[in-house]
């Protein structure tokens, strides 16, 4: 098992790269819940440092298109180096028909988020040639691990960070900002919050960005028990940083990487952080409750 993560800053890039096996990057045109903004150029010199340094690289493109911003996304996809990374992350099915009418069936990611839930849903696009996908994030370990054993391409899943739990393509910030009749100066700040008045003491991160609207688990999900199961199974593992920066993953890699449960290291990065962490869906089925008789 691989384990790849995202990225804050160009300058921290060979420090980030000696902890994993690789990362993933992208740009805001075709990307969406990114840590970084990275320019073509920026990608570029991405690449060509990680291939020096013999890890991997995966652009994110995983917004959702309608057809103008999907020739938008052939435009820019031409201009990365996509014979020299790894992967390609998509959540629309029409960008990889554009990467297949390039070329790059093979090197693409298919990550739709929640609908990979059993084995048929996850190997039902075998004979598209795609690289693998991602594995829903709100399944139990025992379905990961089933579905992992009847996999019949790479298998990627989120293994640590807040994990997306609702996505509005509408900029729903910036419309109550102009509702209230005053300038949006929140699009695209990773300091933000939902608190509820019901929960109060559970706020939930949120993000404007380009591509719309997002809200995540307050939680910070952890699969640090689990990689000797997981391992068997999953190919790549990602540790998304977004809320946080470069220094977090200084301290949370050596964990992944080492497979070390140290609780006192532990202990004081959710200090240092103001975060909890979890087994996310692992242990909780989901149970969906009909209304009235069916």
């Amino acid at each position: 098992m691989k384990i790849i993560s995202t990225l804050y800053e160009l300058n921290n890039l060979k420090q980030v790269l000696n902890l994993v096996d690789g990362i993933i990057v992208g740009n805001k045109e075709i990307g969406t819940r990114l840590t970084h903004s990275f320019t073509i150029d920026e990608i570029i010199e991405i690449t060509k440092t990680s291939q020096k340094m013999k890890k991997e690289v995966f652009i994110s493109a995983n917004q959702i298109f309608n057809d103008d911003q999907l020739n938008h996304f052939e435009k820019i996809i031409k201009q990365l180096p996509l014979k020299d990374v790894s992967g390609i992350v998509v959540a629309d099915l029409g960008a990889y028909r554009k990467l297949k009418s390039l070329g790059y069936a093979h090197k693409t990611i298919y990550n739709p988020e929640t609908l990979l839930a059993n084995v048929y849903d996850f190997n039902f696009l075998s004979s598209f040639d795609l690289k693998g996908v991602y594995i829903a994030k709100e399944i139990t370990l025992e379905d990961v691990i089933a579905i992992g054993k009847q996999k019949k391409y790479e298998m990627f899943m989120v293994g640590h960070g807040h994990l997306n739990m609702f996505y509005s393509k509408r900029q729903l910030i910036d419309n109550f900002m102009h509702y209230q009749e005053q300038d949006n100066i929140y699009h695209e700040r990773q300091d933000m919050k939902i608190i509820e008045e019901n929960r109060p003491d559970d706020p939930y991160p949120i993000l404007e960005d380009d591509a719309g609207t997002h809200v995540f688990r307050s939680q910070v999900f952890s699969s640090l028990e689990y990689l000797f199961e997981l391992k068997e199974v999953v190919d790549y593992l990602i540790i998304d940083t977004l809320f946080k920066d470069d220094q977090y993953l200084y301290r949370i890699g050596p964990l992944y990487k080492d497979e070390n449960i140290d609780l006192n290291v532990i202990t004081d990065i959710q200090k240092t952080y103001q975060e909890v962490w979890d087994d996310g869906f692992f242990h909780k089925k989901t149970i969906y409750k009909s209304k009235g008789n069916l």
